[in-house]
Formats: C-alpha cells, sequence, structure tokens
C-alpha cells in the first residue's frame, strides 16, 4: 500500500485536508516499521522531453547497428535503463531492501529524466564514441 500526496507548503505547512489524510493513512500501519519519503514534486516530462528521448534512442541504436549489431530499439532502451535506472525495493513491513526493479521512464520526473538523459549521452560517448545531440541541437535523421 502506498499514499502519495502532492501539496503546497505554506507557512512551513501543508494543506490541514492532507495533513489529516498523512494521520489516518498512517493509523494502518499501527506497530510496523513505515518508509517515509517526502519530495519537492516535479511535474511528469513534457511532449519535447518525449520525442528528444525518442529520438536520442533511435540515434543510439542506429549507431550501434552500425557497428555491426542488429539491436531494436526497444531492446537498447531496455539495455539503458537496465543501466541508469535501477531502483531499490523495500519489503514495506522491514524495511530490507529485497531487490532492485528497472524504473520506466514514464515513471522518471522531469529531474530524474534529465539526469537519466545525461548519464544516457555520457555513456554513449565514452564507450561508444557517439555522440548524441543536446536538445536544442536542430538534427535530421535519415533512415
Amino acid at each position: 500500500m502506498k499514499l502519495e500526496i502532492i501539496t503546497n507548503i505554506k507557512g512551513g505547512k501543508m494543506q490541514p485536508k492532507h495533513s489529516r489524510m498523512i494521520v489516518d493513512y498512517i493509523q494502518l500501519f499501527e506497530g510496523k516499521a513505515v518508509h517515509i519519503t517526502v519530495d519537492k514534486h516535479s511535474g511528469k516530462r513534457s511532449h519535447r522531453q518525449n520525442a528528444y528521448l525518442h529520438l536520442i534512442f533511435t540515434i543510439f541504436t542506429n549507431a550501434l547497428n552500425e557497428l555491426g549489431n542488429t539491436f531494436r530499439m526497444e531492446e537498447v532502451k531496455e539495455m539503458i535503463k537496465a543501466k541508469f535506472a535501477l531502483v531499490d525495493v523495500y519489503n514495506v513491513n522491514t524495511d530490507e531492501c529485497i531487490g532492485q526493479r528497472i524504473k520506466g521512464t514514464s515513471e522518471m520526473s522531469k529531474v530524474e529524466l534529465i539526469e537519466f538523459i545525461d548519464k544516457f549521452i555520457a555513456y554513449a560517448s565514452d564507450e561508444f564514441h557517439i555522440i548524441i545531440p543536446s536538445p536544442n541541437e536542430q538534427i535530421e535523421i535519415f533512415n
């Protein structure tokens, strides 16, 4: 069970209705350990970010395939996410890390996606000498 609330903080306090929701929800875990995270809200990625992400996966896939591979873009996307988007999974009862999973790019905030893309670009350049353009560079792809 997980509760996610987006609220505004004013005067060091959240909206009263959200405070009540949290207190009510916490009571469900009486006697159990809980994991509590407070984070700055960042909206989901924009359509431009989504288009750029698709473009850079296409560029990287094409460049890898020019080296003699036969990857599909979805395979490359999964490989890159496995490298840079692993998140820990915790047992809610013991707070013990029980494994990892690959976080989908659609789950990432704008900030997380920017960090993911930066790592991806550096990896492509450092490991394969594949240059991926920054979002503000205009390029054309020919298939």
